[in-house]
């Protein structure tokens, strides 16, 4: 084998173990008391909420979600302000939700949250929904299957 094929072979397999061991990385995460706040089929947008615990040594960042029952999925925050004396609560988009490292990010009602948008079904309090949660930095994923519920209460 020519040196030439014997570099880019190298290179090759390289190429292929750093993509193995990042696919085998292993997200440094805990995700507890996870939920999906049931709603009326009159509605078209509901919300998940949950305990994200960050177990390692670098902030990771909740970017988005993806699930089968809704066709858009958004990191938001509840937001307040006083309009003539009246405290008006509303929602906006974040980038992103930080979970410190070694430290945890509650997602719930009437703080950051993942709103699921244009849902495709209604599950009912008691049925499992499935949401892939994204996070940076890698581009790394975690399914979680959560529980329908009509409030953050078993």
């Amino acid at each position: 084998m020519s040196r030439r094929r014997l570099s880019r072979a190298f290179v090759l397999a390289f190429c292929i173990l750093a993509r193995t061991a990042m696919a085998g990385d292993v997200l440094p995460l805990k995700v507890t008391d996870a939920w999906v706040r049931a709603v009326p089929g009159s509605l078209t947008d509901t919300a998940a909420f949950m305990i994200l615990e960050n177990t390692g040594d670098v902030p990771l960042k909740l970017t988005g979600a993806k699930t089968e029952l809704a066709t858009m999925a958004m990191a938001m925050e509840t937001t307040h302000k006083v309009v003539q004396g009246v405290d008006v609560q509303g929602m906006a988009a974040v980038d992103s939700i930080e979970v410190p490292p070694h430290g945890r990010q509650i997602l719930k009602p009437g703080g950051y949250h993942l709103m699921l948008m244009n849902m495709t079904s209604h599950p009912r309090p008691g049925d499992m929904v499935s949401v892939t949660l994204e996070f940076e930095p890698g581009d790394r994923t975690i399914t979680v299957k959560m529980p329908a519920r009509i409030d953050g209460g078993n």
